[in-house]
């Protein structure tokens, strides 16, 4: 099916806005602008979040680029009340996103990732990548809407850290599923994700220095070519797979193994300079 919004967003701008001390505003479209069938998968992946968490559960948002109207890719982000994670998430996780997609066709993709509520408001006064997300691009589809509670997002090391410190270990996985998946479908969802990822870990690597936000992978390029204008010509590579991925897998790994001939090295650097011990999370301050 044919997603008939892409003319009408082209013009919408693919840098975040910012309030004027720098800090990211959401993204995100308002509930009663999102397009009715859209609506409609949300209200569906809250329902299945009711229905699996009951009481527990605090709240429930659309986020990914169906929170933005520009494709359909959705991203459902699932808020409990209670501090302790429930035993079996990564499997509702993965069923829920399933159900969803088979419910409604139309989406491109859809994923559910479910937290507690001190994965959001950390105790230890370290830097949340749920609570960033759910500042920067979300939309509240059931419950009390956290974002009253969430201040404009700073373009911090420690948000940057949150792309940039598992990147490489993921692609190299990615890397090695590229090498075992047979079918067409696999291939092209595997190369998508590789790109997706490359191209964010890389723009995090050049976020704060620039002050800049996106999640549009064409910006993201755009930015990080002009830090390393050598690779130009790979991470026009890595934005056309991130569109549509590829069903050949010698052309995705071609693809893979030049991007990490650079990649994972300019991403150590910046470790080096910014996180040295490789903590998961850092510091807000």
């Amino acid at each position: 099916m044919a997603d008939e919004r892409g003319d009408d967003m082209s013009g919408l701008s693919q840098i975040w806005p910012q309030d004027p001390w720098g800090r990211v505003l959401n993204g995100a479209l308002d509930l009663h602008t999102l397009p009715p069938e859209d609506l409609d998968a949300a209200q569906t992946a809250a329902d299945i979040a009711l229905e699996r968490f009951g009481d527990d559960l605090h709240s429930v948002y659309l986020s990914g680029g169906m929170a933005r109207g520009v494709n359909r890719d959705a991203v459902f982000i699932i808020i409990l009340r209670h501090l302790r994670r429930a035993v079996g998430l990564d499997l509702f996780c993965a069923a829920a996103a399933l159900r969803v997609q088979k419910l409604h066709g139309e989406l491109d993709s859809c994923a559910v990732e479910v937290f507690g509520w001190d994965e959001i408001f950390p105790a230890n006064g370290c830097y949340s990548h749920p609570r960033f997300r759910l500042g920067v691009n979300s939309v509240a589809i059931a419950g009390r809407d956290l974002k009253r509670l969430i201040a404009p997002q700073k373009l911090t090391a420690a948000a940057a850290n949150a792309f940039i410190v598992g990147m490489n270990a993921k692609l190299r996985s990615l890397q090695h599923r590229l090498k075992a998946v047979s079918t067409e479908t696999r291939v092209r969802a595997t190369s998508r994700q590789f790109a997706q990822t490359a191209l964010a870990g890389a723009f995090a690597c050049v976020m704060e220095n620039e002050q800049v936000y996106s999640e549009d992978f064409a910006t993201m390029a755009k930015y990080v070519g002009l830090v390393l204008p050598d690779v130009e010509n790979s991470l026009q590579l890595l934005v056309r797979l991130s569109g549509t991925g590829t069903t050949s897998s010698l052309e995705a790994l071609a693809i893979a193994d030049d991007v990490m001939s650079w990649l994972p090295d300019f991403a150590e650097t910046w470790l080096d300079l910014n996180n040295p011990e490789r903590n998961l999370t850092l510091k807000l301050v």
